[in-house]
């Protein structure tokens, strides 16, 4: 477990006593929902763009807060990501980013820098579905349904991190492609459960989709630039998607479930690089040595883009 939320979670036996704090639930109706309808859902949020679009020099900044119960949220994560080259090849187009880190605890943070690389496949450039001809030059060979188990079931085992062990960077268009297969039961996830889980069978299920429209004010920092940087009226139309992605593992008669739920605020106002503005969970996760579990929100949230003003 990081220690930052190690942390938050002795604030929250501490604030409400082991002997006396409700177990929360998140059992509310379930209208079960196809994989069809929440990749739909996303794909139609995310719109079409071209990774093209990506240019040298191109900056992103996020912050991913946490939330324990009804605590205030912390700010645990700053990223900065800039797009420092792109290169072509017969066949694609290989962009290197600058991804920049600062882990936040109380007043201290620790901060790293390193590279990481895309590789873009050349195709027309009015390619309807960017995910399919972008990916990581070191792509897991996992599905994304087995992915999605395991970070759910490492949160119920108290292996709580912000974002990815080493803090690998994770573009907005990854996100969607993520929860988008995520519904799919897969044989590598079947595999998981009964070599690594010890089950006799695990289930994914999708439920309560939920779609909605709204007009939001763009990042303060977006505000600062010239021209808010050339949103008109300094606003975003934006598209928020969410819905409850479950695992249910069952032993002889005994079931388990682990329920989490995800929310994607993204608008088509913005290009490929920051498309997403909103990335957020919802799930309970036991509290280490203990029996209850707590109500932790995660978020990772659009602060600033700015666009190259040279390709060079």
């Amino acid at each position: 477990m990081n220690k930052p939320f190690q942390k938050l979670l002795i604030l929250a036996i501490v604030a409400g006593s082991l002997s006396c704090m409700k177990q929360p639930e998140l059992e509310d109706e379930v209208i079960p929902s196809s994989v069809e309808e929440v990749s739909g859902a996303l794909v139609d949020a995310w719109g079409t763009v071209s990774p093209l679009t990506m240019l040298k020099g191109d900056f992103l900044f996020q912050e991913t807060e946490q939330q324990i119960d009804t605590m205030d949220a912390r700010l645990v994560l700053q990223e900065g990501t800039t797009i420092s080259n792109i290169t072509e090849t017969p066949k694609q187009y290989d962009y290197t980013f600058l991804y920049q880190t600062a882990v936040i605890s109380g007043d201290n943070a620790s901060q790293s820098t390193r590279e990481d690389h895309r590789t873009v496949t050349k195709t027309s450039s009015e390619d309807p579905a960017p995910v399919q001809t972008a990916s990581k030059k070191e792509k897991s060979s996992e599905s994304s349904a087995l992915a999605t188990a395991k970070a759910v079931l490492n949160a119920k085992s108290s292996d709580v991190k912000v974002m990815a062990d080493d803090y690998q960077l994770t573009l907005g268009f990854e996100r969607v492609l993520m929860l988008a297969n995520a519904c799919v039961m897969t044989d590598d996830l079947l595999k998981y459960c009964k070599d690594e889980l010890k089950v006799d069978s695990c289930e994914i299920k999708c439920a309560n989709l939920k779609k909605e429209t709204e007009v939001r004010v763009a990042p303060k920092l977006i505000q600062q630039q010239p021209n808010c940087g050339g949103l008109a009226n300094c606003k975003l139309n934006v598209k928020k998607v969410t819905f409850d992605w479950s695992i249910v593992l069952k032993t002889g008669d005994v079931t388990e479930k682990q329920k989490v739920t995800y929310t994607l605020a993204m608008t088509q106002d913005l290009p490929f690089l920051p498309r997403v503005l909103d990335y957020c969970s919802r799930g309970l996760v036991q509290i280490p040595n203990s029996s209850t579990k707590v109500l932790v929100t995660t978020c990772n949230r659009l602060k600033n883009f700015q666009r190259t003003t040279s390709q060079n």
